[in-house]
């Protein structure tokens, strides 16, 4: 029997995200999904930072070899938020030994992540949810009232980091940012809501304190109480503490309390008792519909 294997290096603010998978017959597997703090979002007057840029080309490095370990039919890499604004060159660059590559338009990404949620039988049961990722550089919110919709809003982790956040621990300093993340997320409604992205998937994992564990983390559902608690506890760590939390995916530490306050907001403006995790995302209906594709 065939078997096909592609590789999506998914490109964001604050990470780039691998994931490898396999179609033999009808079924897809998944491999490896690996995640890794770059941190490309801290720009210096529209710029890419020198040793950023070339922590980045590190991360892509490894990845090809991983890839070449596992022997990879196609490389594919997307980029989302960050190089919609920044200057062309840095994806060609990045993306020069890839076999396709692409950068996501807004609601590109937005629909992409909510089909890995919808096609998910984890979250089969859920009907109508709306689906939130919460990117270094924007929040997309996707859900379908009738016909699929998409807000996307520039608050991200990282722009909130950049801009609330002077010295840690933070304390008061993120009051300003829930505020302002009221006002814009005002018109979100719905019955449930899924969160995907490094964010939710790094709160369960300091509220359990441990480390990451994708069959622990998939579908958990995160109380509203239990975020509030990780809220407070985050706002009142300094960075040595924050980095050595158990749970803290490695360079996660300086903006994880404002992806905290960005999903806690999203559920009180929701009137809900919390939301649930996925670690999946866009990269995977790219990669199934690549496999698909191919096949």
């Amino acid at each position: 029997m065939m078997k096909l294997k592609v590789a999506v290096v998914d490109a964001g603010t604050n990470s780039f995200l691998l994931l490898i998978a396999e179609k033999s017959g009808d079924n897809i597997r998944y491999l490896e999904d690996i995640s890794t703090v770059v941190g490309l979002g801290h720009l210096k007057k529209a710029s890419i930072d020198d040793e950023i840029l070339k922590h980045a080309r590190r991360v892509i490095k490894s990845y090809h070899d991983i890839c070449d370990e596992y022997e990879v039919d196609r490389r594919v890499m997307v980029g989302t938020e960050l190089f919609r604004k920044v200057d062309p060159m840095y994806f060609r660059e990045l993306s020069k030994n890839f076999d396709e590559s692409m950068i996501l338009s807004g609601s590109e990404e937005a629909k992409l992540s909510y089909l890995s949620v919808i096609e998910d039988e984890n979250f089969s049961s859920l009907s109508n949810p709306v689906v939130v990722d919460i990117g270094g550089g924007s929040v997309e919110f996707a859900y379908n009232s009738g016909k699929f919709s998409l807000r996307s809003l520039p608050v991200g982790a990282v722009v909130l980091t950049d801009r609330f956040v002077k010295s840690y621990p933070i304390r008061n300093q993120l009051d300003e940012a829930a505020e302002l993340l009221k006002e814009e997320f005002n018109e979100i409604t719905g019955k449930s809501l899924v969160a995907i992205g490094g964010t939710g998937t790094t709160l369960v994992d300091l509220i359990d304190e441990k480390e990451f564990d994708p069959i622990r983390v998939h579908g958990r559902f995160l109380k509203i109480e239990e975020i509030e608690i990780l809220y407070d506890k985050l706002c009142s760590m300094d960075l040595n503490e924050l980095s050595k939390a158990c749970g803290m995916e490695k360079g996660r530490e300086r903006i994880i309390a404002a992806g905290a306050l960005i999903l806690m907001q999203a559920v009180k403006n929701m009137n809900l008792g919390g939301c649930f995790v996925s670690i999946r995302g866009h990269r995977y209906t790219v990669a199934k519909d690549i496999l698909e594709r191919k096949s």
